[in-house]
Order: C-alpha cells, then structure tokens, then sequence
C-alpha cells in the first residue's frame, strides 16, 4: 500500500502537483475558507430554525394558558358624556416547563357621566373582549346598587331618564395586555402596576407616565376634538425573551466566522506554522456549537447565564485547540482573545434594542479597522 501511494504521488508530482505547496498555497486556502462558510450557513440555519420552533412551541404554551386563565383584556365603554377609567394591575410570571408567560389580575373602576335624553330606561352596554376571567362585577347608579346582567361578552346596564353618574367595578383575570375603549369626548385612564418594562399601547401616547423599579403609571386624557377611535392600554411585555435574543445572535453570526477565519489564518501567516486543512474546519466546528450551546443553556439558565456558559467553553476549547497545532502559546491567547471581545461585543449588541443596529455597525468598523492594522505589512513579514 505504502509503495503505491509513493508511486501515485510520483505521478502526480510528474504532472507538476506538489501536494505541500497546495496546502501552504494561501490562495487555495482562502477558495476553502470560502466555501467551508457557505456550508457552514447550512448548520446555522438548522439551529436557527430549531430556534423558531422552540418559540412556536412557546406561542402555543401561552394560547393554551390564555385560554384557562383568560385572554388580553379590553373593554369598550358606551357613548358618554365623560368617562373616567382607573385600572390597577397585579402582574405574574407563570411556568410551563421552560416556558413563561405573563398574567394578571386587573381591579378596573369606571365611572361615567351619562344623560339619557329619553323619558323612559335606556339600556347600556360595556363590552368586554371576553367573558372567561371576569371574577366579579359591581354597579351603581347614582351611589345606588343595581342588579345587572353579563349577556356573553355584554354587561347591560340600564340607565335611568335624565343625567346620572355610573360607577362600575370590575374584578378580572387576563394575559399580557389590557386595554380601553372609552366612547366619550371627554375621557380619562389610569393604569398602573408593579411591572417594571411596560409598553403602551394605544391611539395615542400617555399623557403622562412614570416607570420605576417594579412599577409604572400612565395616564391618558382624551379631548373632544379627539375624533379617532379612543384606545388605551399597556402590554406587561418580559424583557427580550431568550429566542429574540438568540436570533439576535444570528444576525452576525457569518461576520464572526469570517473574523475567526480570517484570525487563523493571519495567525498562520505571522508564526509561520502551516495550519492544516482539516484542522481550519474542525475548529469552525466551534463558533457554530456556540448558538446551539446557547439555545439549549438558555431554556434552563437563562439567556445571560447560557450566553456567558457556553462563550466561555467555546473560548477555551479554540484556545486549547490552536496551543496544540500552533505549538506556541501566545498566539492561541490571541486567538482567544479575539473570540472573547468578539462574543462580549456581540452581547452587548443583543441587548441593546433601541441603538443596536448604531452599535453593531460601529463595533464592525473598529474590528475591520483592527485587522487592517495588523495585517497592512503582513506581506513584508
């Protein structure tokens, strides 16, 4: 066997094929670079898609909760001549296995100004978007208790002849958000809670809003030039769940295997120790584990936790790696190093939601600039 594959390579080397020029030839290896990212693209993608069914899987979690608990509350008040609503939300995170979910409990107040220009009762409806989780429903009619009814989604109030003030209070269970409708040019809502990331929702800004440490409140007022559909209402969000900011992670996950490509491969260039084929794709196995590594940490730990846990493996297991075929240590710390700072960079990215893209692009261009000053004579070496 020994004897025929020194006789193929004679062959070959008659035809002018030097094998150890072709793996030391630095154009060749950049051509392989090139396509081990175009293949590697198929593994990202695969964990990027398990990532969006992981997700899936939690939108059917919370349907399912929705549906036991109660749903997104929203309730339409009747045409008014002033409606004033206060609601109070007692939010809590719910578990299902891996998953959360946002609920609450809601001590919603409505009080409203009312002038029946008939002779005679007028019935009133306050409209709910569901009646599952309406826990207790109270109303009086000028400081008077009156029965009522709640007709599926319709609590039917009859109102008397004549200007009255109406009080509703409403005891109900919901999910994530809760909202108003109030029919009245001249309205007003309060919504406060102890949430400390809260989203307002409505057809217009709060007037006024205050967001604390495990607490918020805002305000809406309502005018009667206000002619568009009056909406209020907040949405108790959970900060970027673990699969948003996973598949923030894949936005620059091809960039970063460009630059710890193109770090090897410098790093050959500088020590002079030829890096063999093989050992460039064993370890672009690395950074493509990581998102895997992450998303599997993450639904046990924590996304912060998960991130910093399998960042760290990763670091190492490159760093270690490199000492072996490199032989020297200081480049392997190099190497290291930049994966680090790449990692650290790219979670501070992620995180940043409103600055991210401002971020990311800036953090791009030091690392380019970088690269263009260690390796702008690496021709002269």
């Amino acid at each position: 066997m020994a004897e025929d594959h020194s006789e193929q390579q004679n062959n070959y080397e008659k035809l002018g094929i030097n094998f150890s020029q072709l793996q030391n030839n630095l154009l060749l290896k950049i051509v392989i670079i090139i396509i081990a990212i175009c293949l590697l693209q198929i593994p990202l993608y695969m964990i990027k898609t398990l990532n969006k069914s992981r997700e899936t899987n939690l939108d059917t979690v919370k349907q399912e909760i929705y549906n036991n608990w109660g749903n997104k509350g929203a309730i339409s008040t009747f045409r008014a001549d002033a409606v004033k609503i206060n609601a109070v939300i007692n939010p809590e995170v719910r578990y299902r296995g891996i998953y959360q979910v946002v609920i609450y409990t809601a001590d919603v107040n409505i009080d409203i100004d009312y002038n029946n220009t008939t002779e005679t009762t007028k019935e009133e409806s306050i409209t709910f978007a569901y009646n599952r989780g309406i826990m207790d429903i109270g109303v009086k009619i000028n400081d008077k208790p009156i029965n009522v009814t709640l007709s599926d989604t319709k609590l039917r109030i009859p109102m008397p002849a004549g200007k009255s003030h109406c009080e509703v209070t409403i005891k109900l269970r919901g999910s994530e958000v809760l909202q108003f409708f109030p029919d009245s040019p001249q309205s007003q809502v309060t919504i406060t809670g102890n949430w400390d990331s809260p989203s307002f929702v409505g057809s217009q800004l709060p007037a006024s809003r205050t967001i604390e440490k495990d607490k918020f409140t805002a305000q809406w007022d309502f005018g009667a030039f206000d002619t568009s559909l009056l909406k209020a209402g907040v949405e108790l969000c959970l900060p970027a769940g673990i699969y948003q900011q996973i598949d923030r992670c894949f936005k620059y996950a091809t960039f970063f295997l460009i630059v710890f490509f193109f770090t090897l491969l410098v790093g050959e260039r500088l020590t002079k120790v030829n890096i063999h084929i093989l050992q460039y794709l064993i370890a672009s196995g690395a950074p493509v584990l990581f998102y895997l590594m992450t998303l599997s940490f993450a639904e046990k730990i924590g996304f912060t936790l998960a991130y910093i846990t399998s960042a760290t493996i990763i670091v190492a297991m490159v760093t270690m790696y490199s000492r072996m075929f490199w032989n020297k240590t200081r480049p392997a710390l190099i190497l290291g190093i930049i994966l680090a700072v790449s990692y650290i960079f790219n979670f501070f990215v992620i995180r940043m939601e409103d600055f991210a893209m401002l971020t990311g692009t800036i953090i791009l261009a030091i690392i380019l600039g970088f690269l263009m000053a260690i390796t702008g004579k690496i021709n002269q070496k």
